[in-house]
Order: C-alpha cells, then structure tokens, then sequence
C-alpha cells in the first residue's frame, strides 16, 4: 500500500488523484470551514462516503454495487438533476445505469469501482489521521455522491434491499438442472461445456418505457 503524495502526480491516475483530492479535501481554514462553505461541503463528501465504506451507515457497499449494476439496470432509474452551467443552473434527467455504463467504459473498473479492489493507498484526513482506499473507490463515490446517487439509495433503500434479496433468494433456489451445461445426451463429463452466465437483471432499455416530463422553453 503507498502513501499519497501530491508530488508525485505526473501520470493519468495521478491527475485523477489530484482532482478527486480537491473534491474530498481536508485542509481547513478559519475562513472556509464555516457551514454551507465549499469547505464544509467536502468535508460532507469524504465523511458520506467513509460512513458507508466502514459499515457506519445502513448503506453498504452491496447495496451501492447493486443499485447501480441491476435496480437502476432493471427499473430503468431516472430523475432530474440541478447542474451548473457557468453561472445558469439547469435541470437534466440523470439516468444512473447509462451514465455508471459511460463512465465504466472512460474509466476502466480499476479506477471506477465501489470496492476497494486493486492497488491500495493511504489518504490522510483529520490531521494525523489515513483513511486506506483505491482511487478506483475514490472515483466511484464521487461520481455517485455529485449525481445525489447515495441521496436516492437513501430514500428508497428499502426497495433496493428487497429487490436484491429477493433476486438472490431466487437464484439459491434454483434446482441443479437449470444451472448445468446443457450438454448431449450420453456425452462424457470429460467433454461437459460450460453454460453461459445469465444476466441478473434485465435492462429496460430493451423495452418501450414511456415517460411523462415537464419541458421548459426559454426565449432569448
């Protein structure tokens, strides 16, 4: 495991470290600590996500990896999202699955991944104090943190927790013939080929899914 430093940012990752540094920075002033201040607002960040990461919140890792890789999958998870553009706010329908799929594919699951797989590093937070994570966990905890995706987990986990223990009550139930290879009758063990792994859930992108929104027409 190897120690952050910021000297050290000369590569792809390390600019992605020091952006994600910036986002979930400790440093504290007498003048930027005060509530509602950027500074407080970062600190809110790093201490949302350390919650859920040390098993503090009733949210865990499961059910973040979940949501995002089967419910929002599966039900087709949108809402609107205020972001700021320059000095215009606007409203966006943010659509959970698609948007982790982009960002999966920009990123690679080394450095976007809610578990702390891969190389590890030490951050330090609260003065004297390290936190041990992967930029990886750091990227996705961002990404799900500005996206208000921890927020709607919040409110709705009672559904999500249901819907994956549900699913996985159904899949230990299966009997041994529907997860065997389909191999020919007579055909020796030896020569047994492989089923191939069924999805968990599946995408309603492969459906018609109508939805009702308000639109907005600005005249300049």
């Amino acid at each position: 495991m190897s120690l952050y430093c910021a000297s050290t940012l000369t590569t792809q990752n390390g600019l992605l470290m020091k952006n994600l540094m910036e986002f979930y920075d400790q440093s504290t002033t007498q003048d930027t600590t005060k509530p509602g201040s950027r500074q407080e607002n970062r600190r809110t960040n790093l201490k949302k996500m350390m919650s859920i990461i040390n098993g503090e919140s009733k949210i865990s890792l499961r059910i973040v990896d979940w949501f995002v890789t089967n419910f929002a999958k599966k039900y087709y998870t949108v809402y609107d999202l205020n972001t700021q553009r320059g000095t215009n706010q606007d409203i966006i329908r943010f659509k959970v699955y698609n948007d982790y799929k982009l960002k999966l594919k920009a990123y690679s699951k080394r450095n976007f991944d809610p578990f702390c797989r891969w190389e590890r590093i030490s951050i330090p937070y609260d003065d004297e104090k390290y936190m041990e994570t992967t930029i990886g966990q750091l990227n996705f905890f961002k990404w799900a943190i500005e996206n208000k995706i921890v927020d709607f987990i919040e409110s709705n986990y009672s559904a999500i927790e249901n819907d994956m223990n549900g699913r996985n009550s159904t899949s230990k139930r299966r009997s041994p013939t529907d997860t065997d290879s389909s191999e020919p009758i007579g055909q020796s063990d030896n020569t047994k080929t492989r089923k191939k792994r069924e999805e968990l859930s599946v995408s309603a992108c492969k459906c018609i899914k109508k939805e009702t929104v308000k639109i907005v027409v600005k005249f300049n």
